[in-house]
């Protein structure tokens, strides 16, 4: 049992932001019915790593749902979704606002069927007139977003955060909502419509930066790898990777530099607090580099870890998920994939002393389970054949279903 059992979410979305949400309500154990056009989801052909015509982005974050493939633009499609919506708990949209009321499965539509509906919209700019019909995914808003302008070198171009940082953040804040708003269904006995949208997600990321921001009236300027308002913690080079170290006060300097056995510099008339390292930075930094220059990442940080120093290794994607570390939290499980075969997949990190948050089923093939989601409505063998030979609806391959 999860803690999300007996829930029932219907996911109509595409790419990344409302998929992501609804995977981590799947690990939560909620029964995710993923509703797909014909053609299916548009990451299902995004990208360029795929295996007999299955893409492995896809897989990435879809795991623990059932796809129904549905034409909506078929008046007997969107009452198959209404069908659905009576007995739902939740639906989670990420259309341009509107789209899914001319659909006929918008919020005041669906609300008519079930005034119970958790219904959550998420758009890149909400409903503001000017930006309401603007198509906006994750680049395009990391760079409206500031947080372009805030990441790279000082002198360098802005530069894009290395994963999807607008779609994440606002699928973790749209699953909170959900959660929010269904505790507040059980006091109430009513749904709510949610709305959230990418650039807010991005301005509540600002976090420290709006702080210097309003200390300054001055937009804040990217350090690369250096904190803005700490020095030193920041990415060093040793003599076989990187390390990211730090001193966060003036007495984590005196252990620091105790640590890396140049004891001279702690009360140096330039170096002894943060406010002159502030200041004198770049000469600090160019001997610090020096110094760490003349070990290993695993010396530097065997000798930080008996110091008590903040630290840790800058690890690559394949260092992070093979470490002891990761394979001690067991976030990493395998399912058994029609196509994939054995599909390593990530679990949702969250952990329950009375709940099982768990990897519920591989990823769906494109309509896999409309014939069983269709029986559930109700409809015989020969009315979803019928549905099928109609293109209403459409079922994968026979052969390949798990």
């Amino acid at each position: 049992m999860g803690p999300l059992s007996g829930i029932k979410v219907i996911e109509i979305a595409h790419w990344l932001v409302a998929p992501y949400c609804a995977n981590m309500l799947a690990d939560l154990g909620a029964d995710v019915i993923k509703i797909e056009p014909p053609q299916g989801d548009q990451v299902r052909k995004a990208g360029s790593h795929f295996k007999d015509g299955e893409s492995y982005l896809f897989a990435a974050y879809n795991h623990g749902k059932r796809s129904i493939a549905v034409n909506l633009k078929e008046p007997e499609g969107v009452r198959i979704v209404h069908r659905l919506a009576r007995e739902a708990d939740v639906i989670i949209e990420n259309y341009r606002p509107g789209t899914c009321d001319k659909l006929g499965v918008g919020y005041e539509q669906i609300r008519a069927i079930n005034p119970r509906i958790v219904y959550c919209s998420i758009s890149a700019f909400g409903d503001t007139p000017a930006y309401v019909k603007r198509p906006g995914m994750d680049p395009i808003v990391q760079g409206m977003g500031a947080v372009m302008s805030l990441t790279g070198r000082l002198d360098g171009e802005p530069m894009l955060v290395g994963v999807p940082v607008a779609d994440i953040s606002t699928a973790y804040m749209a699953f909170g909502a959900i959660c929010a708003a269904l505790v507040d269904r059980e006091r109430t006995g009513a749904g709510q419509h949610i709305r959230l949208n990418l650039i807010d997600t991005m301005v509540f990321n600002l976090s420290t930066r709006f702080a210097q921001y309003v200390a300054t009236g001055q937009s804040p300027r990217p350090f690369g790898n250096q904190h803005p308002e700490v020095v030193p913690y920041q990415a060093f080079p040793t003599r076989d990777g990187w390390v990211m170290a730090g001193a966060q006060s003036d007495e984590a300097w005196q252990t620091f530099c105790s640590a890396i056995g140049c004891t001279e510099l702690a009360d140096h008339e330039r170096f002894r607090t943060n406010r002159l390292r502030l200041e004198y930075r770049e000469e600090l930094t160019e001997r610090l580099n020096a110094i760490f220059s003349t070990r290993t990442t695993d010396e530097w940080c065997r000798i930080f870890e008996a110091r008590g120093v903040l630290h840790g290794p800058i690890w690559n994607v394949e260092q992070l998920v093979t470490s002891d570390l990761i394979r001690d939290h067991g976030l990493i499980e395998e399912v058994e994939h029609p196509v994939f075969g054995q599909l390593p997949v990530i679990r949702t990190p969250i952990r329950y002393s009375e709940r099982e948050v768990k990897v519920r089923s591989s990823p769906p093939l494109l309509g896999q389970h409309t014939r069983d989601i269709l029986r559930e409505l109700g409809y015989s063998d020969e009315e979803v054949a019928d549905l099928a030979g109609r293109g209403v609806v459409l079922e994968s391959p026979a052969g390949l279903t798990a």
